[in-house]
């Protein structure tokens, strides 16, 4: 995610706070301006708690739904169904989470003590449509503000393109397709240009060749100088680029910038040099405790929130097919260590007794009913969380593969588990 991206789910998340807060314990609020209740009965920073888990649901299912995606946001239409998509999976999700843990009357909606789960329509129902309601237009109307602010000012970065190789046109392409606001190209420097030469790559201007950077980045007011040279050795402008850092300018290579907009590497632009210098690889004792901790409760909540699909996925299997309800495979973990991975079984028992390991292909015949189903729905992945707790998995990494013998790992680097987002949409199942 860019720094405009980022920006923009945080002041989402301020803007909403202002506006949820009162309004999701409006009859405390009121009690409060009719005099019958002081102001310091309101607890402001339970209320803002309580804010920010409604605001938190609500954005993961924006996040899932593309609505912090500029291709999205620039789209009316799809913007407006989105959100009340998005909002109704939010509200949803909210009453399951707080039914289960028997709070969504007093936590969500801010009910009193007193009152019970099973108590009148309006006193439920109705206050946390009212909630949802605002959530909805004032997200709509925060993305339409933001739209016209991002678009209409000049605050997009400037960029000044070094060489015209394969992924500088990768670039373009992206911030095209994607709409991205936050970067802008000004033009191109090449290498051996001279006066006569075409004037324009790709309708973006050639400012001249390599004597020509510190001047076009002054003239120019370039915020970033993106090296897309597709050759380097004994071509690369140092002191030109040094001079540009002194003056407070970035200085990149191509395939970072395009790792920042699209959230994926450039595997078949792949410098040795980008693996080496990436700041990807940084690993503090922080991080580390940090991304366990949200490893074992994401795990942990997930596995009691699961609880009855997985008895009702165990009972199925049991009483399909032939067979143990768990399917147990060895894989590759972290510093090659081995583990079992767990998983429902969606096969036959003797699935490899013939043909060994190989992959699930579509309409495959050793895929049972009940398999189908679960492999459809991802299912038959949530037995992982085991995985998870026991610390031989995480939510995001590397994919663990069998141990296979000459097995390379050279290239796998970030294989990202986006768990959630395939669950909810399915892509990939078979």
């Amino acid at each position: 995610m860019s720094f405009r991206g980022f920006l923009l789910v945080v002041l989402e998340t301020l803007v909403l706070l202002v506006v949820v807060v009162p309004v999701a314990h409006l009859r405390t609020v009121l009690e409060i301006l009719k005099g019958d209740v002081p102001w310091s009965q309101f607890n402001t920073g339970e209320a803002a708690i309580r804010a920010l888990l409604i605001i938190g649901v609500c954005q993961v299912t924006f996040f899932f739904n593309d609505l912090y995606a500029w291709k999205v946001i620039r789209n009316k239409h799809q913007t407006s169904i989105r959100l009340l998509e998005s909002c109704s999976y939010a509200l949803i999700l909210i009453a399951l989470l707080y039914f289960a843990l028997d709070g969504f009357d007093h936590f969500l909606l801010g009910l009193g003590p007193g009152e019970s789960l099973l108590g009148t329509y309006k006193a439920q129902i109705v206050p946390a449509l009212v909630v949802m309601g605002l959530i909805y237009i004032v997200s709509l109307g925060y993305r339409r503000a933001s739209d016209w602010t991002f678009f209409a000012l000049p605050i997009a970065d400037r960029l000044l393109m070094i060489g015209d190789g394969p992924i500088a046109e990768t670039i373009e392409r992206e911030l095209r397709e994607r709409s991205e606001p936050g970067y802008s190209v000004i033009g191109y420097i090449l290498p051996h240009w001279r006066e006569g030469d075409p004037p324009a790559v790709r309708g973006k201007p050639v400012l001249g060749a390599y004597g020509a950077i510190v001047e076009a980045v002054r003239q120019h007011g370039i915020h970033r100088v993106i090296v897309c040279l597709p050759e380097r050795r004994g071509t690369l402008p140092t002191i030109e680029l040094l001079n540009c850092r002194l003056q407070g300018v970035k200085v990149e290579e191509g395939e970072l910038l395009y790792e920042r907009i699209t959230g994926k590497i450039a595997i078949g632009k792949l410098r040795p040099s980008y693996l080496i210098f990436s700041e990807g690889f940084n690993r503090s004792k922080f991080n580390y405790i940090f991304k366990r901790a949200l490893d074992v409760g994401i795990a942990a909540t997930g596995l009691l929130l699961a609880l009855p699909i997985w008895l009702l996925t165990a009972a199925a299997i049991k009483l399909t097919s032939r067979g143990p309800v768990l399917f147990k495979q060895s894989r590759v973990g972290r510093e090659g260590r081995i583990f079992t991975l767990y998983k429902f079984r969606s096969m036959r028992s003797d699935a490899e007794r013939e043909s060994g390991p190989v992959w699930a292909s579509t309409d495959d015949t050793r895929v049972t009913a009940v398999g189908k189903v679960i492999r459809k729905l991802r299912v038959d992945e949530i037995p992982q969380f085991l995985n998870v707790l026991k610390s031989e998995m995480s939510f995001v990494g590397p994919r663990p593969e069998r141990p296979f013998k000459n097995m390379s790992i050279y290239l796998d680097i970030i294989i990202l588990l986006r768990t959630v987002k395939v669950v909810l949409l399915g892509f990939g199942a078979r």
